[in-house]
């Protein structure tokens, strides 16, 4: 992923955010669970991407004013989709759960007026809370000029007799043989914890590409017999729904601690 979301990483991600490698860890240690947001929000009428720009400008200089480093934000757009899509989604994460709820209280003591220009621009839907664990993290793409990135969402539930610890392993040798192979995805899952309405699912399991071209050659791969693998490794684990793809680009970086 492009420095941009590196920045994330180190900092903590994807969006974005991650565990700091723990499934390769030797000793047992507690997997780095990292708050995420999200709204999903269709354009009031006769409101476009431009007009939302300028409040996520105004809403940048803002937090840099306060001195907020510790939240990452995303914008994403349906590229793939079914009939239940929405016109934009935000997806946001903190560094940890307490900068989340002082930036939350912050936010609803001092940011009414912004917050109010977002939502002259967007009807937001929904707004969902969930814990997010990197499960991968791959190639890096040092360009820090490009804030763009593709990402694909799953909804994944354990197979009846199956643990999350089995869906880890599964993934940890679904890594290594990525690896061997030539893949440049990475991998999140994200744990429901508040707002959502669906309760059909344990968690979702995203995807992250630098662009539509790393994605194209993740998807050739998977063509030429790849997916006989993740088959053997997942099917007997996790039953996951028809993915989502969607467009992102970054529009604010964390960086709190990427100098640690």
């Amino acid at each position: 992923m492009k420095k941009i979301l590196i920045t994330a990483v180190s900092g903590l991600i994807v969006l974005f955010v991650g565990t700091g490698g723990a499934l390769a860890q030797e000793e047992a240690e507690e997997p780095n669970l990292v708050p995420v947001e999200t709204f999903t929000c269709d354009f009031n009428d006769g409101k476009s991407m431009s007009d939302l720009q300028k409040v996520i400008d105004e809403w940048n200089d803002f937090l840099d004013k306060k001195g907020v480093d510790y939240y990452f934000a995303a914008v994403i757009t349906p590229f793939y989709y079914g009939e239940l899509a929405f016109d934009i989604g935000w997806l946001g994460a903190w560094a940890d759960g307490s900068r989340m709820g002082a930036g939350t209280d912050m936010w609803l003591a001092e940011g009414s007026e912004i917050n109010g220009k977002f939502f002259d621009v967007i009807d937001c839907k929904s707004h969902s809370n969930f814990v997010s664990m990197q499960v991968k993290e791959g190639p890096q793409d040092e360009d820090e000029s490009d804030k763009n990135f593709v990402m694909s969402f799953s909804n994944c539930s354990m197979m009846d007799g199956k643990s999350f610890d089995d869906y880890l392993a599964a993934q940890e040798a679904w890594n290594a043989y990525q690896d061997e192979h030539g893949f440049s995805d990475s991998a999140w899952v994200m744990f429901p914890i508040f707002g959502e309405t669906d309760d059909s699912y344990d968690f979702k399991a995203i995807g992250t590409n630098d662009d539509h071209t790393a994605f194209g050659n993740d998807y050739q791969l998977m063509s030429e017999g790849h997916w006989r693998k993740s088959s053997e490794l997942f099917d007997e684990v996790v039953d996951c729904d028809i993915g989502r793809l969607y467009n992102a680009t970054v529009v604010r970086t964390m960086t709190a601690g990427e100098d640690d």
